[in-house]
């Protein structure tokens, strides 16, 4: 099955797996993680929002089931993080060829966010060396294609406020990451 993506590759692995937090899928290719879904309802909503994301990827490649040790590591973590162990994915690759210099320093900020912690948009624009501009880093955030690996959930408003959810479940599903992320 053909698919378009940023990352040079003749094969791109997709795994689902049901989690305690609903089902979660990913892509992966090169050593790279492309996209992770979280949230949904069932194994073919799963795979319907992976297949809607990998389609917004631009250049060709195979779409393959997940059998490499990128993708058996990936599923285990996944799996532990919503059993509600501290896991770090700092040590995975992320796909960033799609991404501005400051799309990639907000990631990199973000990813920095301890598990249990969280940060306002401002702070991270701050981190991310760019100080006005915390609505840009929302927006970085609503489009980030790697949740839980690149800790989105861990990113509130002014005051405290939640800010938004593009997962199944918007913002609820925020708040049950971070009640989870509040026990480590």
């Amino acid at each position: 099955m053909p698919i378009a993506s940023e990352v040079s590759t003749e094969l791109v692995e997709v795994a689902t797996l049901p989690t305690e937090m609903d089902w979660f899928g990913f892509a992966v290719a090169n050593e790279k993680i492309l996209v992770v879904t979280i949230g949904d309802r069932s194994e073919n909503a799963a795979r319907r929002r992976l297949k809607q994301k990998l389609s917004r990827i631009s250049r060709d490649g195979e779409i393959v089931e997940g059998t490499s040790t990128l993708v058996q590591r990936l599923q285990q973590d996944l799996q532990r993080f919503t059993s509600g162990e501290a896991i770090d994915f700092r040590n995975y690759d992320v796909c960033s060829d799609h991404l501005t210099d400051f799309q990639k320093r907000v990631l990199d900020a973000v990813r920095k966010i301890p598990c249990g912690e969280t940060l306002s948009y401002a702070e991270v624009a701050e981190r991310a060396g760019s100080p006005r501009a915390a609505r840009a880093v929302g927006n970085v955030m609503a489009n980030n294609r790697t949740p839980i690996v690149v800790p989105c959930h861990r990113v509130l408003a002014s005051g405290g406020k939640w800010g938004g959810f593009t997962a199944p479940g918007g913002v609820n599903f925020k708040r049950r990451l971070l009640a989870l992320e509040a026990n480590h």
